[in-house]
């Protein structure tokens, strides 16, 4: 089951070893592809206000009595505070960069999925588009070695971004593992990518990390 924008911070969290409420308004789908949902106490609480510091969004991070909202603003605040962003300004960058670029290909592929000839275009991007991406993406992550001065070779690389888990890392790992239906097809996908799949390999093998996914709730969302 794909996971939605929450589900990030929760990693991070969750290899943190910080305790939260993971608070998850009950939503029913009804057609995936239009977004077509119920989620009646989700609107009730909208319509009565309780939601304007978010703006009527979701997801939220309740922090003291203030309020964190937009996914990526939350997962940036949370590894920064749990020391996922890196050793040095250039590692934060890098992590920061890797991050948008997975950012990018999510929006490649909605635009996919909205396309006409849908089932036409979702076989094009899993057998040719993705793997492209995901081969420049792998030589990226790879080639920027030399920046931080590290020799490690592809087979052996563990981590996006220095010698330890990363929000890079965890945006990667949610990326491959939680985002697609089509699990096969990404796993294709990826067979020429030794660096993205040691980075998967190693996140899902932490096991904080590895409780929670296997005990995590079976939501949308």
């Amino acid at each position: 089951m794909r996971k939605g924008m929450g589900e990030t911070s929760r990693l991070i969290m969750v290899a943190a070893g910080e305790k939260f409420e993971d608070f998850r308004y009950p939503i029913k789908i009804i057609d995936w592809a239009t977004y077509n949902m119920e989620r009646k106490e989700f609107d009730d609480d909208k319509a009565a206000g309780k939601l304007w510091k978010s703006l009527g969004k979701l997801p939220f991070l309740n922090v003291g009595e203030g309020v964190i909202s937009q996914s990526k603003a939350i997962e940036r605040y949370l590894a920064d505070r749990f020391k996922m962003m890196g050793d040095t300004m250039e590692e934060s960058a890098l992590i920061d960069s890797y991050c948008e670029y997975i950012r990018d290909f999510k929006t490649a592929y909605q635009a996919v999925k909205r396309k006409e000839n849908r089932e036409e275009a979702l076989k094009e991007w899993f057998k040719t588009t993705l793997p492209e991406k995901l081969i420049a993406f792998d030589k990226l992550l790879f080639g920027n070695m030399d920046f931080q001065n590290m020799v490690t070779p592809p087979s052996d690389r563990r981590f996006a971004v220095g010698h330890k888990l990363s929000l890079a890392d965890i945006v990667i790992y949610s990326f491959l593992v939680d985002f697609f239906d089509n699990k096969e097809g990404v796993a294709t996908a990826c067979n020429n990518c030794a660096v993205l799949k040691n980075i998967v390999k190693n996140v899902s093998e932490n096991q904080k990390i590895k409780e929670w996914v296997e005990n995590r709730e079976q939501t949308p969302f």
